[in-house]
């Protein structure tokens, strides 16, 4: 029987697309992809689209075989019991590990601008027990979450529109220059940015109508896409090839050059609509983990499992020693991430039309 706490719509889907994708690379992408790519870092980025893009097909692919079923479940149909079950654990392990570091980046960033003596693990707590309330609830919450955390966000959006006055195209001449290679590397360091989709493994049985399952994703990361794009077009056309490189916080960094008459510091303005954005994609991480325990152990209590997962998610945010490490770690899960997006979803899908398992009207 359909458990109806746990539907969403195809609206809902499409938020969430860009929940869990857009995080704190809105602050670290620029900085990433500039370093290599250069002017050339907005095709880097074009480049880097299409792996998400090949994800959501490949998603829809396996799950159209298994429409009720979520990865835990049909794993374990493809791969037998307790093989199913430790890929399901791996990805539970992965989902944490990578909520926890987009938690750690996002406490950097507050410690840096507003809180500086405040300790990590008190800030992380602080997170956590908030993000923690939102995860045990169910699949309708966290989407109506993700569509209103949406519309809150674009107040960055306009933002950026507002750097537009200081804009130089020739910052971003001649195309190409900086060579094959480097875009190509440049690519590769906007993995990290454009991860998430692979989680959809886990939201697909909850989406009502699975024909647009397709169209509300492609629609959701076009958004995603659209907006980093403005963002690394607006940051390198402001600063220059050579200083997006070197900018950590690009769009803060971006945000400190505005003056209005009622907002002295814009950083710090910023910071709160920020907020909004960190929150989404660690919900919906941890909230993909939980729920895939749940099915691994076969059993029905979101609030009981938050619990139970929270001293370990918190124990891989307090790992790295410090912000640098944190990247470098965030750079690994970005690699790592290819594996769930792309090669699990299609070994499964070669599993199981080799062993006829599944079907679209199953």
């Amino acid at each position: 029987m359909k458990n109806y706490s746990n539907v969403m719509t195809s609206k809902q889907l499409l938020f969430t697309v860009v929940s869990i994708t857009i995080g704190v690379g809105i602050l670290t992408l620029p900085e990433a992809v500039g370093k290599s790519a250069q002017q050339d870092a907005w095709i880097s980025l074009l480049i880097g689209g299409s792996l998400p893009l090949a994800g959501i097909f490949l998603v829809n692919l396996i799950g159209s075989r298994f429409p009720d079923l979520t990865l835990a479940e049909y794993a374990e149909k493809i791969l037998g019991k307790w093989l199913g079950k430790l890929l399901s654990l791996i990805f539970v392990f992965y989902g944490l590990v990578y909520a926890a570091i987009i938690t750690r980046l996002f406490v950097g960033m507050l410690k840096n601008y507003l809180f500086p003596v405040t300790p990590v693990w008190v800030l992380g707590a602080l997170v956590f027990s908030l993000i923690a309330y939102l995860v045990s609830k169910d699949a309708r919450v966290l989407g109506r979450v993700n569509e209103l955390m949406f519309y809150e966000a674009l107040v960055l959006y306009v933002a950026l529109l507002l750097a537009i006055p200081n804009f130089d195209y020739n910052f971003i001449r001649p195309v190409g220059h900086a060579g094959m290679m480097n875009i190509l590397k440049g690519t590769s360091e906007t993995f990290l940015a454009l991860l998430g989709v692979e989680f959809l493994m886990v939201f697909y049985p909850m989406v009502q109508n699975k024909k647009e399952f397709v169209k509300a994703s492609v629609t959701g990361l076009v958004i995603v896409m659209f907006i980093y794009l403005t963002l690394v077009l607006v940051v390198l056309g402001v600063f220059g090839p050579v200083i997006i490189g070197q900018l950590r916080f690009a769009l803060m960094v971006l945000l400190k050059t505005y003056t209005a008459p009622l907002i002295e510091r814009a950083e710090f303005f910023f910071v709160i609509f920020y907020v909004f954005i960190a929150f989404r994609p660690i919900g919906n991480m941890y909230f993909a983990s939980r729920y895939t325990a749940e099915r691994i152990f076969g059993v029905n209590a979101p609030g009981l499992m938050t619990v139970i997962l929270l001293p370990l998610v918190f124990t891989f945010f307090l790992f790295p020693k410090n912000f640098e490490q944190t990247v470098a770690i965030s750079t690994m899960i970005g690699y790592g991430g290819i594996g769930f997006l792309i090669v699990m979803p299609l070994i499964l899908w070669l599993i199981a039309v080799i062993r006829g398992i599944g079907s679209k009207k199953e």
